[in-house]
């Protein structure tokens, strides 16, 4: 979670502009013509050429669609301007509604109609979806539309460009993003940090920002640029957090709130039941969307994180606001989250406000809250976490989004249902293509896995869809395509649509061994037992075939295995970071998130060893399939996708294979440690010679798949690079394999 880009602004810079991401932002990445593929009877072939004309649509955003789409033409061999011509048009109709588009197929022209810029986009993402399934120029004769199952379809920031404010110029956050959010279906971008990058304010002036209109500038830009790709920004609002010395408690006292401990001393937020406070976020939320209407909304995380109030965090508590913690929950700060909604509303009428009862609020009545609040604020939940999911022999704990987990879960279907009894908006968060258990890959290839739990989402008829958190940015993946097919193509079955996929991807002889693969990897994903080994960012099942065995208890382990992350509970506008160890370097002394066992007696390790050991099977198997796919492959577009996905699949299945070599060879050192015995130690040699075969055939795939390397993962975190971590790894295993062993 970034607060703010200020402390990043250097690497944002350069990763928004560099190749390697540059070159994954584009949609037509991998288009390229079949040559062998013909068109069939009742199908138009657009060989002879194409003139593209886009009238009475705004001149940037027509210049948009039109070099979009030739270039598209293009790719698949199509003349731009010949002498015999299918004229392509691109227009808007409102009466189709938000997002929802219309295409036209007949000789000698094609026309293509959008409801707005969303609908106009999806529309020639649809087009070149039926290009691209038949491996050519080639659309079937007829009328088609496709409506939006839901308005509002948000995702996280374009892989390797800004997200957090103010730094929205296109020198950080540059229009390839929005382009690429527009061929996935993705209709609104989170932007995420600090609201007093946008506080020029009469009630409180002591919290303007002195950049406020350079800040407002930015964001105005960014969201008119957006908009010509029919996308909006999303606020994700971070409240601020002050010490007791800012001059706005000096001078207004009564709104200093609670006080929470952080490195620099004691910080404070704004007293959520003050008049001042409320007509501060009032004045200021009106303020921001008057000036920048094109907003599609707000999200406010009341609890736990972002939108820091005198109950954020009850447990943390050092000095408890006198005012606010009198009142239930729901007492001190409805009357807030009510002002705030209706600021937004009453400058931008169309625009949503999300609140977000996230984890901590387990232990209260969610529709309790929302009760409290005006129907015109959104209920906004996970269709997965804070679930116990049933498994065979053991329950494991969904404290977080899940790969494995597809829901939805009770919270989930009873918060869904009373949204829809009491007529308020309902967003679903997900994840398109990962979960807790493998969110350092950009997506993991279960297709059919997260294919169902998309329909788990369509099912709860949301209003709007959350569909990525910041663990990987918006990459352009098949899993990502899901979302696309999931709000637009009802009338697609799962199967088809992922036959058809495979096939336009890999070629059709490939399709069968492909398909299977997803399956095999599907299954894998099923087997994962805990949503983190042991925690977020850490362990074997985050770092995969760079985490090292660390051979004795208290040895210290390299700095190159830290991740830098932000301090979350500082003061607003701090600039620095923490340095945590990503290394599970002894076993867990409490299983909490992990796995509970059925039984007493079971040993939660055997359950945890057996599960890794399933996954990986079956991700090796997913791995074979591929391999035999790639000998069928037709083009050279088909042979460098599948040569990614092999290269995706083998790390999956290594990583799988990292975490039964490190819980196993833990568990040996533990009892060498406590028995002396022997056979620990050998047992913990004949690991650590495992790991290393693993680890060092794991090492080309990040050199020749950079993108999966965690040192060029950047979000809001740093790592270092995995193959500089395996190195080092392998140094240790070496060293450790010339210990002699040691009675204890």
């Amino acid at each position: 979670m970034t607060i703010n880009s200020f402390a990043a602004r250097s690497i944002f810079k350069k990763t928004n502009n560099d190749a390697l991401r540059t070159e994954r932002r584009d949609p037509h990445r991998c288009v390229a013509r079949d040559p062998s593929s013909k068109p069939g009877p009742r199908e138009i072939n657009l060989e002879k050429g194409c003139v593209v004309a886009c009238p009475k649509i705004e001149p940037h955003a027509a210049s948009a669609i039109k070099s979009d789409f030739l270039d598209f033409l293009r790719r698949m061999g199509v003349s731009p301007e010949p002498a015999e011509a299918i004229h392509v048009v691109f227009s808007l109709n409102e009466s189709l509604g938000v997002r929802n588009c219309r295409y036209e197929c007949r000789p000698g022209k094609i026309a293509v109609e959008g409801g707005d810029f969303a609908g106009l986009w999806a529309g020639l993402a649809w087009l070149e979806w039926e290009m691209r399934t038949r491996r050519g120029p080639f659309l079937p004769v007829g009328s088609f539309e496709r409506r939006a199952a839901w308005p509002i379809q948000i995702s996280q920031g374009p892989w390797g460009s800004n997200y957090s404010v103010p730094d929205l110029s296109a020198e950080y956050l540059s229009d390839d993003g929005f382009r690429l959010y527009a061929h996935y279906g993705v209709n609104t971008m989170m932007i995420h940090g600090d609201l007093l990058c946008y506080t020029q304010s009469g009630i409180l002036p002591e919290l303007n920002h002195p950049d406020y209109q350079v800040h407002i500038d930015m964001m105005k830009d960014a969201s008119e640029r957006a908009l010509r790709y029919g996308v909006r920004l999303s606020y994700h609002v971070e409240a601020p957090k002050l010490r007791a010395d800012h001059p706005v408690f000096q001078h207004h006292p009564d709104i200093l709130g609670t006080g929470f401990k952080a490195s620099t001393g004691m910080v404070h937020v704004l007293c959520s039941s003050n008049e001042l406070t409320m007509a501060f976020y009032e004045e200021t939320f009106s303020s921001l969307f008057a000036s920048v209407p094109e907003l599609a909304g707000i999200t406010l995380i009341p609890y736990s994180e972002s939108f820091f109030h005198c109950r954020t965090w009850d447990d943390k508590v050092e000095h408890p606001c006198p005012r606010c913690f009198a009142k239930p929950h729901e007492a001190s700060l409805a009357p807030l989250l009510n002002r705030i909604a209706r600021a937004v509303r009453k400058s931008q009428p169309r625009a949503y406000v999300g609140v977000w009862l996230y984890s901590v609020l387990s232990r209260f009545d969610r529709q309790a809250m929302f009760s409290n609040l005006s129907r015109d604020i959104a209920v906004f939940h996970q269709i997965d976490k804070d679930c116990m999911y049933k498994k065979n022999g053991y329950t494991k704990n969904v404290w977080d989004y899940s790969v494995d987990y597809i829901g939805p879960s009770p919270d989930a279907v009873k918060l869904a249902g009373f949204a829809h009894q009491t007529d308020r908006q309902l967003i679903i968060k997900t994840e398109t293509g990962i979960g807790l258990e493998v969110c350092q890959f950009p997506y993991v290839p279960a297709m059919r896995r997260l294919a169902d739990k998309w329909q788990n989402v369509r099912n709860l008829k949301p209003f709007g869809v959350h569909q990525a958190w910041f663990f990987f940015g918006m990459f352009g993946s098949r899993a990502e395509e899901l979302g696309f097919w999931a709000a637009y193509a009802c009338n697609i079955e799962r199967d088809d649509y992922l036959r058809r996929m495979a096939m336009r991807d890999f070629g059709p002889e490939a399709a069968d061994d492909v398909i299977s693969s997803w399956d095999f990897m599907s299954s894998a994903m099923g087997h994962i037992p805990c949503v983190c080994l042991p925690y977020y960012f850490q362990g074997p099942g985050f770092l995969g075939p760079a985490h090292p065995l660390i051979p004795k208890k208290g040895m210290p382990i390299p700095e190159i295995f830290d991740v830098c992350s932000p301090k979350y509970s500082e003061e607003t506008f701090y600039v620095g970071e923490a340095r945590t160890s990503m290394v599970m370097h002894t076993l867990p002394d409490s299983f909490w998130g992990i796995v509970i066992p059925d039984r007493e007696d079971q040993n939660p390790w055997a359950i945890i060893l057996d599960e890794y050991r399933s996954a990986a099977a079956d991700a090796e198997m997913a791995l074979h399939h591929l391999q035999s796919a790639a000998g069928k492959t037709r083009t050279a577009a088909d042979a460098l996708q599948i040569k990614e996905e092999l290269f995706l699949t083998e790390l999956i299945w290594r990583t799988m294979l990292t975490c039964v070599n490190t819980v196993e060879f833990l568990r040996a050192r533990r009892d060498y440690e406590q028995s002396g015995r022997l056979q620990s130690f050998s047992e913990m040699k004949r690991l650590a010679k495992m790991e290393k075969e693993n680890a060092l055939a794991a090492k080309p795939i990040y050199r020749q798949a950079p993108w999966l390397d965690l040192g060029e993962h950047y979000t809001d975190r740093k790592f270092s690079s995995s193959v500089g971590m395996i190195d080092i790894k392998l140094q240790i295993i070496d060293d450790f394999l010339e210990w002699a062993p040691k009675t204890v």
